[in-house]
């Protein structure tokens, strides 16, 4: 909670540049507290490359890059512009009749959907952010919650705050009975009391099937919508040193119908991270609920993607040996990424957190925020967020993220994403080879220069 201090602070910078820029209250908050865009875009423009050796290596951003060139060649040599559907308003913002159809059988195939998803199922959004901002607003009233485990993507309170003044609330398992480690956030029996006690604390205030199931179930006992973001749905890999695999599967395979109400359920996926496009902004809410495809619609035109870029992704889900193509060796060269970027790693004694999917690695330097004077092998429970110190180990982990990016590499720091303790960081490694050996490179010489500052 905020302190009135704090509040009455920001009430007094919102109402100052609402003056000064004859700004809405809502929008002026939003542009002192909320714009990350506008103070990123210059960095974003000039990041590193061979021709540019003194921009920044960025690996804070969920971006696979591995496979541009396939993505270039596939729209250079596949699309049409067909005028009448792409020059014109054509059949409306709910999304492309051609996309709406390939999207419902490539989800009902791949997906191995109980049941038949159908073009009547999908919208179409300006991205997965899009989707997630259009559901919030269909669904909440303003200063309503949704409930998402910890650690979680820093964009949600983004997407579902900015314009619908929906808030976060997160599952925090510190304290859960059964929880003492982090392959613990899969384990049913301690999600199901932790996203209770959260429940409860709201009121006052790769996932395996059986815990989707109990997400869901928990939802159904309540009358909460249950909505599962799949996004990374393709961007699995192999990795040796995880043996017993958990495979992706999707609430769309589930049979869910005797445990939460069907037009509860939501899933949520785009083209973003699995066709290494984020920047087609394309994304989809698939649904059996026609209010929300209605109430969604009824804002379409506000934020409706050209249907020519929706055309290009129709056309890679249309074509199905060019994507199983396509994803298996997506898949082989996010492995060999992975495994250059953990060895590199490993061979300096940095720890990290074994995954087999997603685009980052979440890296481990709990270690540097310790003082050698007070570091006691393997206790780190004073870098605990509900700690008495908190606010100097949160200070320390900016800290190092500051210095890597003053040496030119920009990862993330792991309280953006609600992370429990203090010192773990996530750095992308599905960058183009030579970025990501420099980006590593100087994170390497950051961290050297960290441990000299903070340890002595």
């Amino acid at each position: 909670m905020e302190s009135s201090e704090n509040l009455f602070k920001q009430n007094q910078h919102i109402q100052a540049a609402a003056t000064g820029h004859q700004l809405s209250t809502r929008a002026a908050r939003n542009f002192v507290y909320r714009d990350i865009w506008g103070p990123r875009e210059k960095l974003m423009g000039n990041p590193w490359s061979l021709s540019n050796p003194s921009g920044p290596v960025i690996l804070r951003l969920a971006e696979n890059s591995l496979l541009h060139g396939d993505v270039v060649n596939f729209i250079s040599e596949q699309m049409t512009v067909r005028p009448s559907e792409h020059l014109t308003y054509s059949t409306g913002p709910r999304g492309s009749r051609r996309l709406r159809s390939a999207a419902a059988t490539f989800l009902t195939k791949e997906f191995q959907a109980k049941e038949e998803i159908t073009a009547d199922n999908i919208f179409i959004t300006p991205g997965l952010a899009g989707a997630i901002d259009s559901l919030a607003w269909a669904i909440c009233n303003e200063g309503d919650g949704i409930l998402i485990p910890q650690p979680l993507y820093n964009g949600f309170s983004i997407d579902i705050l900015n314009r619908s003044n929906v808030r976060v609330v997160g599952v925090t398992y510190e304290g859960i009975e059964g929880y003492s480690k982090l392959d613990d956030v899969f384990r049913v029996d301690v999600n199901k009391i932790a996203i209770e006690s959260a429940f409860r604390k709201a009121e006052r205030q790769g996932i395996p099937p059986e815990t989707l199931k109990e997400f869901a179930s928990f939802c159904g006992r309540h009358r909460l919508h249950f909505i599962a973001d799949e996004i990374y749905a393709k961007s699995v890999f192999l990795n040796p040193a995880i043996p017993s695999v958990t495979h992706f599967s999707s609430t769309l395979a589930l049979d869910l119908c005797d445990v939460i109400d069907p037009t509860r359920t939501h899933v949520l996926y785009g083209a973003s991270k699995d066709f290494c496009a984020n920047g087609l902004r394309l994304g989809l809410i698939c649904t059996r609920n026609e209010g929300i495809i209605g109430a969604i619609s009824s804002i379409g035109i506000l934020s409706w993607p050209s249907h020519i870029l929706q055309d290009i992704w129709a056309a890679m889900l249309e074509d199905t040996l060019w994507t199983q193509e396509f994803m298996l060796k997506k898949r082989k060269a996010m492995a060999e990424q992975y495994r250059f970027a953990t060895s590199f790693l490993f061979e300096r004694g940095v720890r990290y957190y074994e995954m087999n999917a997603g685009l980052c690695i979440w890296v481990d330097l709990r270690h540097l925020l310790i003082s050698k004077s007070s570091f006691q092998l393997s206790d780190y429970s004073a870098l605990r967020v509900t700690s008495p110190n908190a606010s100097v180990y949160k200070q320390r982990e900016l800290r190092i993220a500051e210095i890597c990016g003053i040496n030119g590499v920009i990862i993330a720091p792991g309280h953006v994403y609600m992370a429990e303790e203090f010192g773990w960081f996530r750095v992308t490694f599905t960058v183009e080879e030579q970025a990501l050996k420099e980006g590593l490179t100087r994170f390497w010489r950051s961290l050297m220069e960290a441990q000299a500052e903070i340890q002595g």
